[in-house]
């Protein structure tokens, strides 16, 4: 029979080491390792397009700033009061209130995501500018505000929203700082309240900025994100993981104040201290963030597995194969029992209609920048046959014909494939991208960098943003593309200024230096007036000679094998059991 001390927490009595106070802080000790090495498992599955799309890095230190409180609650009755008044302040006002401001700011992503992705369906051709690394006269008043203006123009709606929970940390620690300072509960040189018992310190209106943030949370920054994505049906979990969230900490700072000014709860203070109300919400918040990504993780790596044993026992039946007619037969029969659909009907829905397929990607699965990315590109390389089937009479209609492919390739790229201007950027393979980016880095400098007065500007780069624990790519690695393997929310701009057409004739281009033309008088009159004095920010930039209308083909190889194994088939799924009118709705 566990022994409970008759006094419970009396905060200047002995500590309790009692079957109570024992069992919460082996309870919490158990709970920490567990939490910790699932902390761990996502850190090293970070790459992972699950975990990456939720701000891994914000997600965690805001897990870890939580279970500081909760563990330091767990041992409070175990200790007794051994502890000042003072620290328990510091502790409440800081880990509770910066706990759940970066939980609120990383579970802001979903909303966030899930509008950039509703976004992508009707306007795929935008980008975020390049903006410069420093500024004029630094330390100055005007230098730091011009730097505030360009992070502000140049970061992204969570960007924004992480910068205002960090003004927001700023101001509850400033208040904090102020309200130890100026009371006598906790230091002999204050200059409001009264010195008062360890018990009565524990209580007053100091106490009160350390819960409005939890309040805020619960009852009203909560529930309206809940009212925004009352109509996403992500596929992750990720809804259901705020509702979890929200409606388990409801109850955290009523039944905290009621126990801490009515008589009522005396008896159940003794042995379930106040602050241990914060603690189901804390705890729910802590395990639904870290369980549902673990949760997401196995089941796509066994449908991954499941992938792969259909396609090796596909392959083995193909081998072993000696007519065609069997072949067709293995492949129907492997296709029905493994429920996988084919390649060649992702082909079909991806040169057809794609509409319901592109609504699927972007409102359910949060990815919608895949599918963007391959129909673009099969227009991108229908484009090139046409234009070079007209162009190939003369020496100056096939350098004009190429000038334009390079503007709509180095469209898709800046829009959909650079780590730094895409909205989106697709998930490709390291060499894959570095070579894209060697390929398309200096006109993509010249069209999305923008400096304080306005104009553009090139940018050198050693290393991918993407992978920057890759070596550089070496110039003659550059020659021939690599084989490919088996989130109003940014200040967007848009592609219009690439599609320009240059009818020039005049002039001998040669092979190694050729360059992309200005617009001429005749195409200016067939243009609307303010885009007529647009400058052309690619006029003069050499087309690379690697580049040609296969220049995407290893991405494209890439993110389809990705689309088809796993998007293709719950897409499948999802639209056998779906009726068009739901289908209509998931925008």
């Amino acid at each position: 029979m566990v022994y409970f001390n008759p006094g419970g927490y009396s905060i200047t009595g002995p500590q309790n080491f009692d079957g109570w106070g024992i069992s919460n802080v082996a309870f919490a000790t158990v709970y920490t390792f567990f939490l910790c090495a699932a902390c761990l498992f996502l850190w090293f599955q970070r790459q992972h397009p699950v975990v990456k799309m939720r701000k891994v890095g914000l997600m965690l230190l805001s897990v870890l700033v939580l279970h500081v409180f909760c563990f330091m609650v767990f041992a409070v009755y175990l200790m007794n009061g051994a502890f000042p008044c003072s620290v328990e302040f510091w502790a409440m006002s800081l880990y509770l209130p910066i706990g759940i401001g970066l939980w609120q700011a990383q579970n802001q992503q979903l909303l966030i995501v899930s509008r950039q992705q509703t976004e992508l369906i009707h306007s795929n051709e935008i980008y975020k500018p390049l903006m410069p690394s420093r500024g004029r006269g630094p330390g100055t008043c005007r230098y730091w505000l011009w730097r505030f203006s360009v992070w502000y123009r140049g970061t992204s709606t969570q960007g924004k929203y992480e910068g205002f929970v960090f003004i927001g940390i700023i101001i509850q620690f400033t208040v904090t700082m102020v309200v130890y300072n100026i009371s006598r509960k906790f230091n002999a040189y204050g200059i409001v309240s009264q010195p008062t018992s360890p018990g009565m310190c524990r209580r007053g209106w100091e106490w009160a900025p350390s819960v409005v943030w939890q309040f805020l949370w619960n009852f009203v920054f909560g529930p309206y994100l809940l009212w925004n994505i009352r109509m996403i049906r992500d596929i992750y979990n990720w809804r259901l993981q705020t509702i979890i969230a929200v409606v388990a900490g409801l109850p955290g700072t009523p039944i905290w104040l009621a126990a801490l000014y009515t008589d009522k709860f005396q008896a159940v203070n003794k042995y379930w201290i106040p602050s241990m109300w914060f603690v189901p919400g804390m705890m729910a918040m802590e395990i639904v963030t870290v369980a549902f990504p673990i949760y997401q993780i196995a089941k796509h790596k066994r449908a991954s597995r499941e992938t792969n044993r259909i396609l090796a026992a596909f392959d083995q039946k193909r081998l072993d194969s000696s007519a065609d007619s069997s072949l067709a037969s293995g492949s129907l029969k492997e296709k029905r029992n493994g429920k996988m659909s084919s390649m060649e009907s992702l082909d079909a829905c991806l040169a057809g209609n794609h509409h319901s397929l592109q609504i699927y990607a972007s409102c359910m699965e949060l990815n919608g920048e895949n599918i963007i990315f391959l129909t673009r590109v099969l227009a991108f390389k229908q484009a090139c046959q046409k234009l070079f089937r007209g162009a190939c009479h003369t020496s100056a209609g096939f350098h004009r014909a190429r000038n334009e492919m390079f503007r709509q390739a180095l469209s898709i790229f800046v829009t959909l494939v650079h780590a730094r201007t895409a909205s989106y950027p697709i998930n490709i393979e390291s060499p894959i991208y570095n070579w894209l980016e060697a390929l398309f880095a200096p006109a993509t400098a010249l069209i999305a960098t923008v400096e304080s007065n306005g104009r553009a500007s090139s940018f050198s780069t050693t290393s991918s943003s993407v992978t920057p624990w890759d070596d550089a790519p070496e110039p003659g690695d550059q020659a021939l593309p690599p084989v490919a393997s088996p989130e109003e929310d940014f200040p967007s701009f848009p592609m219009r200024s690439l599609w320009k057409r240059s009818s020039n004739d005049s002039g001998a281009v040669t092979r190694s230096s050729e360059r992309i033309v200005g617009v001429t008088e005749q195409e200016v009159e067939s243009m609307d007036s303010a885009a007529s004095k647009e400058h052309d920010p690619l006029e003069g930039v050499e087309v690379p000679t690697a580049f040609d209308e296969t220049v995407f083909d290893g991405a494209y190889k890439s993110i389809r094998y990705m689309v088809w194994s796993e998007t293709w088939q719950r897409y499948m799924v999802w639209k056998q059991k779906s009726s068009p009118e739901r289908m209509s709705r998931a925008i």
